[in-house]
């Protein structure tokens, strides 16, 4: 061994020796205190309803409206409504809402001037976009 080592070695002995000695003479248990902090607050979750709905289709597109209402007793901030459709089906534009689409999921969420949902409050926005067919609409979340 090294002389560091050894050294180490002969501390972590003297340590061990010394707790030893306290133990026996105080009667304290050398057993680790367990630390259990309360619980940190959650957050509470948005609570809402949102419907999703084709208001009219044509060969190659159709109109929809996502309506979301705010159900629980805090306001909602930055709210959005999810929810799919086949992947053939792609969203081009939406008003009252910004909307994004990553295959078949589609989610339109608050514009800066209507981010804020009060409890109560329903908020309305619109979509059109393009498929073959009129797509179904399925999984809804909101948020």
């Amino acid at each position: 061994m090294k002389k560091n080592s050894l050294t180490a070695f002969a501390v972590l002995a003297l340590v061990a020796g010394i707790a030893l000695v306290v133990w026996r003479v105080t009667g304290v248990s050398a057993e680790p205190v367990h630390f259990h902090p309360s619980p940190s607050p959650v957050a509470a979750t948005a609570k809402c309803t949102a419907d999703v709905k084709l208001i009219t289709t044509w060969p190659g597109g159709f109109q929809g409206e996502v309506k979301i209402t705010n159900t629980g007793t805090t306001p909602i901030n930055d709210w959005y409504v999810q929810w799919n459709v086949p992947l053939e089906a792609k969203v081009t534009q939406s008003w009252n809402g910004t909307w994004m689409q990553s295959g078949p999921s589609v989610m339109i969420h608050a514009e800066k001037w209507n981010k804020v949902l009060a409890p109560g409050a329903t908020e309305t926005a619109g979509f059109k976009g393009d498929a073959k067919d009129a797509p179904t609409i399925a999984d809804i979340y909101c948020g």
